[in-house]
């Protein structure tokens, strides 16, 4: 299936008169019309919870509750029936002993007080067991995070086992619930409690059994019994599992997920009343929920540029309520080797949180959270948790505020930072900051927008550039896997940043969205790595594939260049400390060094930032490429654990290095005794590999009858498109490619099939449409998708994978507008009968592009160059073009091919019409 790219119709002069999608711009600043259109666009586009199970909010890989980030501190939205949690994290308190990883927080609070009748009484408890897996101590049965995939307290193998509460005084108990594994996690049957008794002690050494179960199988134990006044609880399993398993039978682990007790007649906090609501225009997540007996609305916000969250609290209630506030520093799956503390003095509750110590850095962060509007009541701490009671009136706003400090390396000054800056927040900076923060993210908005009359793919779109743009900042550190939103000790692969594409992808759709700066904390933590990178082409090259490079290379090593392995973490540090037989890991970081180049043409960001970066990989590759007669051959693997001659995505990115550091030595007037050696291995370079699959010519992974290992097939089906990651990130093929090789690539898409490869997300809807896809094909295989995996906080699931799925923005943008061989495209891969349009999307060349179209015409094409130089347009009609400037004087041009060429000057705007 061919899809030929079609001219898009007619351009209009008469701007105001032309009926869009939207309010038609033009690359000038945004009007308050454009805003308007585009706010309540965004208003539409939220997140929506009814339930207060939280699913997945404590979590190994990235959240799916509602999220607040500014590329520094991230807000997870948490808690449970009654009660009202925000975990806190940040970006970066990484864990560096004995290996980085990202680490977990801890949050604040808002819970009943012990005297509301619906209270929990074991929140809080002293919990002690007869034993316990180091990352889930037994206070994890009293913590009040329970919610679905929760685990609390996990024994030591074997049986019997028991679990303990000191209530801390005398409490009377008229009910008893006991959480077992499986209510929380109910694939995990096995893991309930079979045979316990429940206990109750006076003095925690003479029990009394209330109650015993024989057999048992329900996920949760839920019991009324009559009044009993103890001060210890215990639950003693006989029999910790259900032993249905082999694996439950060998190695019995007693799992309880929480405890909580009630005072005679009480009954379970209300469900009612709860909506939870995350918004993107203006970043906040709003709650209405009972806590005690009381209905509450809550709006909490974040600074756009500081580290001050604010939760907005205000009583519906009749009477006045009273409610207990903590802040309290903890993760899931904790590690036995952090350090968590908390202390309170008469305005602040704070809590503290500190890595493992050992060769490499300590990280500590600190939270401290003061009350505007009221007061503090009897605040105290225990253990790693500050508490104390508010009070509000019926109609009465108070104002929680919590600010973080620390993280990094080796700070000191974590705790009195915060601190100071909770301290220093009055009504009117508490102001200011929502003032601010509504200002930054209108101008992130307007940065760019698209109109595609399409709510699934606006829903995503949307979604996912709120996801990066609240993960990713300048000046801050890059966001691994999960962005910023850690609530666990052990995330997936550490939380790293990947990067055989996982790292990368998150920005692909950053740069022709008007906000390449996103990525700027991308290629810091890259050149952090360069000295690393350096030493391991020298001394880690064996590693690779170790017949292959003794034979080549005796030595073991390189004398110069970089080799970078698949996983790293922040300032330097090594993650995943393996190859797979690839040396493509830099070559994903160059082709987004070159996007930014690319798309910005800033030339002290490619003296200073890019060009260092390219000349290692480049060095690494002058001596790694084979000469085979007069071809070059790179060696390498295209997938994890592959090896080939000619991997298909490695040749893509060499070929897109070489070819920028030609350009960019002539632009920056540096290395010209190189270039004659870099268009010699231009020229020589391997062309991408090709094969017949179904009797159809297609792109390949490596050349045929080369591939060793377990898979040696060259074209895997429903596979990760890996086999086309030359057409894009490399940039390798575009819609004015030529036209037998753009077919080949559209046979390869269609044999691969690989829409809903998890993978895949962020390559192929972006590959397909670069290489001009049939539209309809691209909308309905993406939409499904969305469909199926969209979450209701706008990420996009898998078991695995985070953020990375923004990456997709680029597949939208380059249906709207797309530059290749220099000349940009309007609307090339989009259904000319579906109205659409876009503002201040960029294009390579450093050219800002607007233009709408409907009804099958084009409209308000307006083109801002950045850079200056050459601006070449594809005439989207057959007959003569004006161009004009911003004071609307005739600009000379020239039409040849159905191409028009100005002579553009850097800051001018250009507008395109029929003659």
């Amino acid at each position: 299936m061919t899809t030929r790219r079609s001219r898009a119709l007619t351009v209009i002069i008469a701007l105001a008169a032309t009926t869009v999608v939207g309010t038609v711009v033009g690359t000038a600043p945004a009007t308050a019309d454009e805003w308007s259109d585009l706010q309540g666009k965004l208003a539409g586009i939220t997140g929506t919870w009814t339930t207060q199970d939280y699913a997945n909010s404590v979590t190994t890989g990235m959240p799916d509750t509602a999220l607040l980030g500014n590329g520094d501190v991230g807000v997870i939205s948490g808690g449970g029936t009654g009660f009202k949690t925000f975990y806190l994290s940040k970006g970066d308190f990484w864990n560096a002993n004995p290996s980085p990883s990202t680490a977990g927080l801890g949050g604040v609070s808002i819970r009943p007080t012990g005297g509301t009748s619906a209270a929990n009484l074991a929140l809080g408890a002293t919990a002690t067991a007869s034993s316990a897996h180091e990352s889930f101590p037994a206070s994890r049965v009293v913590s009040g995070g329970w919610g679905a995939g929760y685990e609390g307290w996990v024994s030591q193998v074997g049986k019997p086992q028991w679990v303990r509460l000191d209530l801390g005084s005398a409490k009377t108990i008229g009910r008893y619930v006991i959480r077992h594994d499986a209510d929380a996690r109910p694939e995990e049957t096995a893991n309930t409690s079979r045979n316990f008794e429940v206990q109750t002690s006076g003095n925690g050494t003479d029990w009394t059994t209330i109650r015993s179960y024989t057999n048992n199988t329900a996920a949760r134990t839920d019991e009324t019994i009559s009044a009993v006044t103890t001060r210890y609880v215990r639950v003693n399993l006989t029999t910790p599992t259900q032993e249905s398993t082999s694996d439950s039978t060998a190695n019995p682990r007693a799992r309880i997920g929480q405890i909580e007790l009630y005072a005679p007649g009480s009954t379970p906090p209300p469900a009612a009343t709860f909506r939870e609501t995350q918004r993107i225009a203006d970043p906040q997540i709003d709650t209405d929920v009972t806590i005690g007996g009381a209905p509450l609305t809550m709006r909490t916000w974040q600074g756009a540029n500081n580290a001050v969250v604010v939760t907005e609290v205000t009583s519906n209630a009749s009477a006045a309520t009273e409610l207990e506030l903590s802040t309290w520093a903890g993760a899931g799956s904790p590690r036995s080797t952090y350090a968590s503390a908390a202390g309170n003095d008469a305005d602040t509750l704070w809590a503290t949180r500190t890595t493992a110590t050992g060769t490499r850095w300590v990280s500590r962060a600190a939270m401290a959270t003061e009350v505007r509007g009221t007061s503090l009541i009897s605040p105290s701490t225990s253990g790693a948790t500050a508490r104390a009671r508010i009070r509000l009136n019926p109609g009465q706003t108070v104002k929680i505020v919590t600010a973080v400090g620390g993280g990094g390396q080796n700070p000191t000054n974590h705790l009195s930072s915060a601190q100071q800056l909770v301290t220093a927040q009055t009504d009117a900076t508490l102001s200011t900051l929502k003032s601010q923060k509504t200002q930054w993210w209108r101008d992130f908005w307007l940065k760019s927008s698209v109109n595609l009359g399409d709510s699934t793919l606006e829903r995503y779109y949307y979604g996912a550039q709120y996801l990066i743009g609240s993960a990713s900042r300048a000046g801050k550190l890059a966001p691994g896997l999960y962005g910023i939103w850690y609530t666990t000790d052990a995330p997936n692969w550490s939380g790293d940043m990947h990067l055989n594409y996982n790292f990368q992808a998150s920005f692909y759709g950053v740069y022709s969205s008007n906000r390449a700066d996103l990525a700027l904390p991308m290629f810091q933590a890259v050149r952090d790595y360069l000295p690393e990178a350096e030493r391991r082409a020298q001394q880690d090259l064996r590693r690779v594939k170790s017949d292959y490079v003794n034979g080549r290379w005796p030595s073991g090593g390189l004398p110069d260049g970089t080799l970078f392995p698949v996983g790293i973490g922040p300032w330097g540090t090594t993650t995943d400390d393996n190859y797979w037989q690839q040396v493509s890991n830099g070559l994903f970081n160059t082709s987004q060094f070159i996007a930014y180049w690319d798309y910005t043409r800033d030339v002290d960001y490619l003296r200073n930032t890019a060009y260092p970066v390219l000349r290692e990989e480049t060095a690494f590759f002058e001596q790694w490429l084979q000469a085979s007669g007069t071809r070059l051959d790179l060696w390498g693997g295209p997938h994890e654990g592959t090896w080939g001659r000619n991997s298909g995505p490695d040749l893509g990115f060499v070929r897109q290095l070489l070819t920028t550091m030609l350009e960019a030595s002539q632009v920056l007037g540096v290395d010209s005794g190189k270039r004659a050696q870099w268009q010699d291995m231009l020229n020589r370079l391997a062309p991408i590999p090709q094969t017949t699959y179904n009797g159809q010519n297609v792109y390949a992974l490596a050349d045929p009858g080369t591939m060793v290992g377990g898979d040696t097939r060259v074209f895997r089906p429903g596979d990760n498109t890996v086999n086309l990651e030359f057409v894009h990130p490399a940039e390798g093929l575009g819609l004015r490619s030529p036209q037998a090789d753009r077919d080949r690539a559209v046979r390869t898409i269609s044999a691969m099939g690989s829409w809903g490869q998890e993978n895949s997300f962020p390559k192929v809807f972006t590959q397909a449409v670069r290489v001009g896809y049939d539209a309809n094909t691209v909308i309905s295989q993406l939409s499904q998708q969305i469909n199926q995996k969209i979450g209701p906080n706008l990420r996009i699931r898998d078991s695995a994978h985070g953020i990375e799925k923004s990456g997709a923005t680029e597949a939208i943008n380059s249906m709207m507008v797309q530059s290749s061989q220099g000349v940009i495209d309007v609307f090339p891969v989009w259904p000319r009968n579906r109205n659409a349009s876009f503002a201040r999307l960029r294009t390579r060349g450093a050219f800002v592009v607007s233009a709408a179209l409907s009804g099958g015409t084009v409209s308000g094409l307006s083109i801002r160059s950045d850079a200056g130089g050459q601006l070449r347009v594809g005439n989207p009609w057959s007959g003569g073009v004006r161009v004009t400037d911003s004071a609307g004087n005739t600009v000379s041009s020239t039409l040849s091919g159905g191409v028009v060429t100005v002579n553009s000057t850097a800051g001018q705007t250009y507008t395109f019409s029929q003659a």
